[in-house]
């Protein structure tokens, strides 16, 4: 196997598996965001159910997305994972400890 080839191989078996970790991690956010409350986020200081729905919404579909043109093989963008992994993180690791503290019960 020639080694262009090999190099091509690894690249694409890493690009598919950090799609598929940003893919699990913003629909794992989408759905932490839906089930908080408004009052959650309200009370935690934090923007809004709406707002942080919207976007970790919008990281879902397009980390999903690229995942997709990932498995057709027409490669994926590097700049719209970072973003929506950075997005989905910032949610995960700020506000989702803060949302789930005030939840109502």
């Amino acid at each position: 196997m020639s080694p262009i080839i090999l190099v091509s191989l690894v690249d694409t078996l890493i690009g598919t598996v950090f799609a598929l970790v940003i893919a699990v991690m913003s629909v794992w956010a989408l759905i932490v965001a839906l089930q908080a409350t408004n009052y959650a986020y309200e009370s935690a200081g934090k923007r809004t159910k709406t707002f942080w729905v919207a976007v970790t919404a919008a990281c879902a579909f397009f980390s999903v997305f690229s995942l997709y043109t990932t498995f057709l093989g027409a490669g994926s963008s590097w700049l719209i994972q970072l973003i929506a992994a950075t997005a989905a993180g910032v949610f995960l690791a700020d506000v989702r400890p803060a949302v789930a503290v005030r939840r109502r019960r």
